[in-house]
């Protein structure tokens, strides 16, 4: 725990209030300023439905992009060695260059950043791989994604800078041993609230529930297995909201159908669903027709058949600060078959489903259910040192930790002790953890990883 996390730690909850405002008004001069504004205007004013127009938008951004790569990245201009890159010419070309595959990435990161780290905005992820990687980001690109984030947003009728937000997140705003049943902080910057889902339990879910009618947020988003606990505690005790969001936006996680029927049933209104990641991926979002698109002026998808689904891979045109090009995401998609293919009225092609991102939870009989999310924020903070980290739970007590580290970045002494520490603040002091050191994590007979196994009986 640093200088900063021990002074919020020790302050009354109203300080602590005031500290999580004033970082939000640095996360708002960082997200909303600059280039936003105009961004955001563009985006809706320009048509979605022309796809003549946006697939040339596609590839002047797409050369663009690969030449400013090229020209800024030592990496990238060594891994495109032996390619012609004269030849490239349309995004339809874009498998003459080489796929990189997430070990790569981390391997070569700083290498393959563009700019000086003091000029970007630092990203942290840590994802359903459980592997460990730290991204800048050009504060451009930052406020062009945010301006994409809330021109989607805005299909449903919400503005961040007017209405009013719950945010159910992996942040620890709550201190570990505080006593006040108040689960919650406010970020009075954008009008949000955001309420820790390190601490849905039984016994806790009536104080989110009284505190969110409340506030009556106009929106909410975060964690779909925190948001689908409070819904169902509510429908199970027939609890009903005294307030009715516009939308539900979840992140993440996958949106599984039982998560939407019960938030949809309980708040009466739509679950809107979307996909991005830390790294920058570009974005897939639910459009109002119902249906998943792949944004094409944020990037470029590629649908790769192999044994075990359809692997998507990505080029995001706003990772200028670490570009991501041909980039294995780790992520598989789930296409419609030709027959069942629903008719498109937007420019934006069509996927069933994002199928890389599992619901699976592991269970602290002090804090309730912990989600995949939340255990893949475990590693973040951890720059490119973990390999690889799985969590197997066999008794209500006890997570032993798989971990496979880069042996040229990884601090036992100093990095250990800081994995117990962000798992005592998912699961509480009451949970025992064990961490074994291994050179590779195993993989299913389907061939997949999973970070979480969970074999409790319950």
């Amino acid at each position: 725990m640093n200088i900063k996390e021990k002074i919020y730690s020790s302050s009354p909850i109203w300080l602590q209030n005031q500290m999580v405002s004033m970082y939000g008004r640095k996360l708002y001069k960082r997200r909303y300023t600059g280039v936003f504004q105009t961004e955001l205007q563009r985006l809706k004013e320009r048509d979605i439905t022309d796809v003549g127009k946006m697939k040339e938008l596609q590839n002047v951004l797409f050369l663009d992009f690969l030449n400013y790569t090229v020209e800024n990245s030592p990496f990238y201009r060594k891994f495109y060695k032996d390619v012609d890159l004269s030849r490239i010419k349309t995004v339809e070309d874009i498998t003459l260059l080489p796929i990189i595959e997430k070990e790569t990435l981390r391997e070569n990161i700083e290498q393959v950043y563009t700019i000086p780290k003091n000029q970007g905005n630092k990203g942290t992820t840590g994802g359903t791989t459980g592997k460990s990687l730290t991204v800048y980001s050009t504060p451009e690109d930052g406020q062009k994604r945010m301006a994409y984030l809330e021109w989607f947003k805005s299909l449903y009728g919400f503005d961040i800078l007017k209405h009013t937000n719950a945010r159910f997140n992996g942040k620890n705003i709550i201190p570990l041993g505080q006593k006040a049943k108040v689960f919650w902080r406010d970020n009075r910057c954008i009008h949000q609230r955001i309420y820790s889902s390190f601490y849905t339990s039984l016994e806790n879910l009536p104080y989110y529930i009284k505190n969110l009618n409340e506030f009556k947020p106009q929106e909410m988003d975060g964690f779909v297995t925190s948001l689908y606990e409070v819904a169902k505690y509510m429908d199970d005790n027939g609890i009903k909201p005294t307030f009715q969001p516009m939308a539900i936006f979840p992140t993440s996680e996958t949106v599984l159908q039982y998560h939407r029927d019960i938030l949809t049933k309980v708040f009466d209104c739509p679950v809107i669903d979307q996909y991005a990641s830390s790294e920058g991926a570009p974005f897939i979002i639910q459009l109002p027709d119902g249906y998943m698109h792949e944004c094409l002026d944020t990037g470029v998808f590629e649908h790769i058949k192999t044994d075990f689904g359809t692997k998507l891979i990505v080029t995001a045109f706003n990772t200028h600060g670490t570009p991501l090009i041909r980039y294995d995401i780790g992520d598989n998609i789930i296409e419609f078959e030709p027959d069942e293919m629903p008719e498109n009225k937007y420019a934006f092609p069509i996927i069933k489903a994002i199928d890389g991102r599992q619901a699976d939870s592991l269970y602290s009989e002090e804090r309730g259910h912990i989600s995949i999310a939340n255990l893949s924020n475990v590693v973040k903070s951890l720059p490119n040192s973990v390999k690889n980290i799985q969590f197997i739970q066999e008794s209500v007590d006890h997570i032993n930790i798989k971990v496979v580290v880069d042996t040229d970045r990884y601090q036992k002494k100093k990095q250990e002790p800081h994995i117990f520490e962000e798992m005592y603040n998912r699961f509480g002091k009451n949970m025992n953890f064990t961490i074994e050191y291994v050179d590779v994590i195993e993989r299913t007979k389907g061939g997949k990883y999973r970070m979480i196994i969970n074999k409790l009986k319950r």
